[in-house]
């Protein structure tokens, strides 16, 4: 009965519901479901009972979760998609290796940068996937367990993911202007005449350092893959 507010939430998002929908259909405040997921207040017997009918479930599924076999079946399946990304990452590594090798020999401009970039970019996230997989796959053979869900833990979410988001944000540009050049390039256009990656200093300098760090050492990663399951990313 601990985990009831994790029920909630695996209840709601398996039918599909956002919180503000459940907040409506239990008369509360969005504020109230959120609280009752994270664990900060508990419904009483009678809110336990409308969020059963709300959710189309039983009482005994909001207190004591889904069945074992059919959670399991569900997280089997995130694993699944998890490494199907981990094969698609890795076929678009190495299927364009050739021609981009070949290009690089021509000494195309274009070319170097998409290849530090798509290495900056993709193998960064094969590693970040693979740590998130190798969590799930201990937790499917119950060797570990996911923490309780935490207000700390909403805050360390953000913070993960909004790092993430700063550096694919810094990387998008030079990549964006790579794939420019290889274009302008295979049309016949001028060395002179092709676009370049905004020149600010501070920019170039913060692009170099995160790109020549997560190149080199692609595996540190795997930290904050492992780092944003045990944070409960994507939502369970």
């Amino acid at each position: 009965m601990r985990d009831i507010g994790k029920n909630i939430r695996t209840l709601r998002e398996k039918k599909g519901m956002t919180q503000e929908e459940l907040a409506q259909a239990l008369f509360v405040t969005r504020q109230t479901v959120s609280n009752y997921e994270t664990g900060r207040s508990r419904p009483d017997i009678e809110m336990l009972v409308r969020i059963a009918q709300a959710l189309e479930t039983d009482v005994n599924q909001v207190l004591y979760g889904l069945p074992v076999e059919q959670d399991k079946q569900r997280e089997a399946k995130r694993l699944a998609v998890g490494c199907l990304t981990l094969a698609a990452i890795f076929l678009l590594l190495t299927l364009p290796a050739p021609l981009l090798n070949e290009m690089l020999k021509r000494g195309n401009v274009g070319a170097v940068l998409v290849t530090a970039l798509t290495n900056g970019l993709l193998r960064p996230a094969l590693w970040l996937i693979l740590g998130w997989c190798a969590l799930q796959g201990l937790w499917l053979l119950r060797v570990i367990r996911p923490p309780e869900e935490r207000t700390w833990m909403v805050w360390a979410r953000r913070g993960v993911l909004l790092l993430m988001a700063v550096y694919v944000v810094l990387l998008l540009p030079p990549l964006v202007v790579g794939l420019i050049q290889v274009i302008q390039t295979a049309l016949g256009v001028p060395y002179d005449a092709l676009v370049e990656v905004p020149q600010i200093p501070a920019y170039i300098w913060l692009m170099n350092r995160q790109l020549v760090f997560l190149v080199l050492r692609p595996q540190i990663c795997a930290i904050p893959g492992a780092a944003l399951w045990l944070l409960g990313v994507p939502k369970r």
